[in-house]
């Protein structure tokens, strides 16, 4: 017995749409969308900001402050701390340490979940049925271990630390205090423990900074916020020439002093910034709007630009939705 299955309308208009995208990609070279998401960022489509990042570093190696990268949603906290995190490990402190980092980039563990994951990234062992408090108390000795015998302190970078469960947040304030009057007591005669032995590097809103304020007040007052600064139209603009590069695969040779943004206007970018408001996510969602209606014009009249007036068509758009969820 043979089965007819018939394309329905719905499929062929999705399938349609996504002919005429990639008609438009390989018109400007691209192997891909240039602005489709990614699970994890890449650093090399960061708009690096010098100053900003110094200060982050400047903050873990004084060993004064734990840090709090603060900024909404798509803001590039998370780029922040991997390019961070990328330096470190060829740093040392004032002290002459060097360091060794973890990065938990993953929200809404539970205590436990939490507290494997902070071994898990710090590369310390542990046995899968220990409770959490043992899981963070081996991880609180492989700590005092590395500062001790490797002059390493420890710098961990955690990722939206106030979508957390509150007890998960009692770990992390028992790593801020280290090392413990026990460890000063057992080791103090031998070792200076005067110091904290980690670091703890954070991100999240401001409504997680305020979460934080009131779960872990403690943690909070020895934490310096830092807002992750927006884009100006300059930066916005290189946001987008990267992410042309990178789908290109010309991201390794892109030349921040030299690049090209076609088929975008340099109007078109400013338009899409300022409705933006400097926001790299909503400028990449922005202008992954203004590719489909590109890739129309592209289809009926051969023309794969991105001008203004497709910017503040789109821009309009992305302004009516938004009012209307909110």
């Amino acid at each position: 017995m043979t089965i007819a299955i018939h394309e329905s309308a719905l499929i062929r208009h999705f399938n349609t749409r996504k002919e005429v995208l990639r008609a438009w990609e390989e018109r400007i070279g691209a192997r891909f969308s240039p602005f489709r998401g990614f699970k994890m960022p890449d650093s090399r489509l960061y708009i690096e900001d010098s100053d900003f990042l110094d200060s982050i570093v400047d903050l873990i190696i004084t060993n004064e402050r734990h840090v709090f990268i603060r900024g909404p949603v798509g803001s590039g906290k998370s780029t922040l701390m991997l390019l961070a995190l990328r330096d470190l490990p060829t740093l040392a402190d004032r002290k002459g340490n060097k360091f060794v980092t973890g990065y938990v980039g993953m929200t809404g563990l539970y205590e436990k979940q939490m507290a494997a994951a902070i071994a898990d990234s710090l590369r310390v062992k542990y046995k899968r049925s220990w409770e959490s408090s043992q899981i963070i108390d081996a991880v609180a000795k492989e700590s005092l271990r590395r500062y001790i015998e490797e002059k390493s302190r420890t710098a961990l970078f955690i990722e939206d630390v106030a979508d957390n469960q509150e007890a998960a947040f009692h770990k992390l304030r028992f790593l801020a205090d280290l090392p413990t009057e026990e460890m000063v007591d057992t080791y103090g005669k031998d070792q200076a423990l005067d110091e904290p032995i980690v670091t703890l590097v954070m991100s999240g809103t401001l409504m997680y900074w305020n979460a934080m304020l009131s779960f872990l007040p403690q943690i909070a007052d020895r934490t310096e916020p830092l807002d992750v600064p927006v884009l100006n139209n300059a930066k916005a603009k290189e946001f987008v020439g990267r992410r042309i590069a990178y789908a290109q695969g010309r991201i390794d040779s892109f030349d921040p002093n030299s690049y090209d943004v076609y088929p975008f206007s340099d109007e078109s970018i400013n338009v899409l910034n300022t409705a933006a408001r400097g926001n790299p996510r909503d400028i990449r969602m922005l202008a992954r709007g203004c590719q489909q209606v590109a890739a129309e014009n592209f289809r009926k009249n051969g023309d794969p630009t991105v001008n203004k007036e497709i910017a503040s068509l789109v821009s309009q758009a992305y302004a009516t939705i938004l009012r209307e969820v909110q």
